[in-house]
């Protein structure tokens, strides 16, 4: 099957008559792709599939596109987790001689934020509508779980707002 005829296939999930008809309707078209022509849903027969970061993670199915939308809504949420870890690092390094191995640390836990960042990015990029939404309530739980966190560790007033979104937080 040369290129072409892969980018043509229509992906098939229901169940075939005795004459080989599909009798549900197709959940998207083709093998993946990214960045739509503007926002669209990657739902229909008429919909190209949308290709999840990597080459084989077409979300061909409604399982898959749910596996899709909940991983984009966690993504933010692991990008606040690994600031506040790495804040953690960077404050017990103030009151110890090991600096440098700290600071080496807080420099992979920021590396590891600045990835999944940038996977957000390449994400809303498809311009699918419903895994950007995902990104963005994401974003609103994420912030909530700082706020919520920065308060009960006693940090209060201006402080408790991030500087910027979880993903561009330095």
């Amino acid at each position: 099957m040369d290129h072409m005829d892969h980018m043509d296939h229509h992906h098939h999930h229901g169940n075939m008559d005795m004459a080989g008809n599909v009798t549900e309707e197709v959940f998207c078209l083709g093998d993946g792709q990214v960045m739509n022509n503007g926002f669209q849903i990657a739902i229909g027969s008429a919909q190209p599939c949308a290709l999840f970061l990597f080459p084989g993670w077409v979300v061909d199915t409604p399982a898959k596109y749910f596996g899709a939308c909940f991983a984009a809504f966690l993504m933010p949420t692991v990008i606040v987790l690994i600031q506040i870890l790495r804040e953690k690092v960077l404050e017990s390094s103030k009151n110890s001689s090991r600096t440098f191995g700290l600071d080496a640390l807080a420099a992979a836990w920021y590396g590891l934020q600045m990835m999944f960042a940038y996977f957000l990015m390449l994400l809303a990029m498809l311009f699918e509508t419903g895994i950007f939404l995902c990104i963005c309530f994401g974003f609103v739980a994420s912030f909530l779980l700082l706020q919520r966190y920065k308060r009960y560790k006693g940090v209060t007033g201006e402080k408790v707002a991030m500087d910027g979104a979880p993903c561009c937080a330095l």
